[in-house]
């Protein structure tokens, strides 16, 4: 291996490329490259080329990676920062990434184009049309997570920005999922099961498919949908409540509030038998007018619309955030929106113009078209 791996010139020189295996990445880092300590980082926070979500070991390979001065740590240990919810050393951490992963992403470096790609999404003020040029170069070199996001980004499009492209959205992320990316399986599944793409129609049994493939790289976001899924039933899914809870029960170790909350709703006999292998019965409590006891998030998240808009309920806005919140935190772009309008007017809440950015920056990086649109229109007063 011709690699010097201390930071200067020669470690400047390394960089990914699709040929490029996990196992070499792990026996890379393991050699002291700090390249590959951070890489490594993403790969276990992000769950790519296969590998099994865990976050605690990303945070260690990131902080050695940012010990040594490269730019991964510093913009891996940010986007768990931003998980977290908390933005000011999530906007620390990316700005003193982003000067040196410009640099490498001039030169051609694809995980550095993507990594500046998020940062143009996520730190004010934003670029999103240097955000799209960063991921689709990304995507075009072959990485896997540039990919998974231009494709999930195609399937609806971007009013103004980037055109509905359902047919090479698909294409790019059957890419990424060959590539076996966490990413890819998770947003395919979840558009099967939404069935709101053109192209894409709706199919319980595929969002299935690559749902499980991508809670058995433990995400818990897909273990939280695949438990509601089978705790509920659908047309096309058999109700079977013992894997649902037991999915629910995954998420829930792993701090997944919405799982949480919705294991808290059920009355579940006999908890010390609850186990990979089987649950005791299983029956729902009566539902009251808490956050922990609506049916899913899609519930939570209407119910949550008629506070903030007055329709169907009287309005209130604290109750309004009071639902939202968790459900921004959890990943739901419709919500983070919100919860960013309501930072930005202080309805419901108390008025955080930073907090108010980030919340409508997350929700724009998840192809949110009205929080893109207010970036642009409110940055003048961010």
């Amino acid at each position: 291996m011709l690699f010097h791996y201390s930071y200067g010139w020669a470690a400047d020189k390394v960089r990914w490329t699709p040929d490029l295996s996990y196992e070499e990445i792990l026996d890379l880092a393991q050699s002291g490259s700090a390249y590959h300590m951070g890489l490594l980082g993403i790969y276990l926070r992000s769950g790519e080329a296969g590998c099994v979500v865990n976050l605690e070991a990303a945070k260690q390979w990131s902080g050695a990676s940012l010990e040594k001065g490269h730019p991964f740590g510093s913009y891996n240990l940010a986007n768990m920062a931003m998980l977290k919810g908390d933005f000011s050393e999530a906007t620390r951490l990316y700005q003193d990434a982003a000067l040196l992963l410009q640099r490498r992403a001039s030169d051609g470096d694809p995980v550095a184009m993507y990594c500046m790609g998020e940062i143009d999404f996520q730190v004010m003020p934003t670029n999103t049309n240097r955000a799209l040029e960063f991921f689709q170069k990304a995507a075009d070199a072959g990485y896997p997570q540039a990919q998974a996001t231009m494709g999930t980004l195609l399937l609806k499009g971007l009013p103004g920005l980037l055109d509905r492209d359902p047919e090479k959205g698909v294409a790019l992320l059957s890419d990424a999922v060959r590539a076996k990316s966490l990413s890819a399986r998770f947003n395919l599944g979840m558009a099967y099961y939404k069935g709101d793409v053109p192209g894409v129609p709706q199919n319980a049994s595929k969002a299935v498919q690559w749902l499980q493939a991508s809670e058995k790289q433990n995400f818990a976001e897909a273990q939280y949908v695949l438990g509601t899924l089978f705790v509920e039933g659908e047309e096309e899914i058999q109700r079977n409540q013992k894997l649902g809870v037991h999915y629910l029960r995954k998420a829930a170790a792993q701090n997944h509030r919405l799982a949480r909350d919705y294991l808290a709703k059920m009355d579940v006999r006999s908890k010390d038998n609850l186990s990979n292998d089987g649950i005791s019965e299983v029956s729902l409590q009566a539902s009251a007018p808490r956050a922990s006891n609506y049916k899913n998030d899609k519930q939570m998240l209407q119910e949550a619309r008629m506070f903030y808009t007055g329709i169907g309920r009287e309005k209130d806005y604290e109750r309004a955030f009071s639902l939202l919140l968790p459900l921004a935190k959890a990943g739901y772009p419709e919500a983070a929106r919100l919860v960013g309008l309501m930072k930005l007017s202080g309805k419901g809440t108390d008025k955080n113009l930073s907090e108010s950015k980030q919340w409508l920056s997350v929700a724009a990086q998840k192809g949110d078209a009205t929080a893109i649109r207010m970036l642009e229109q409110y940055k003048s007063l961010f």
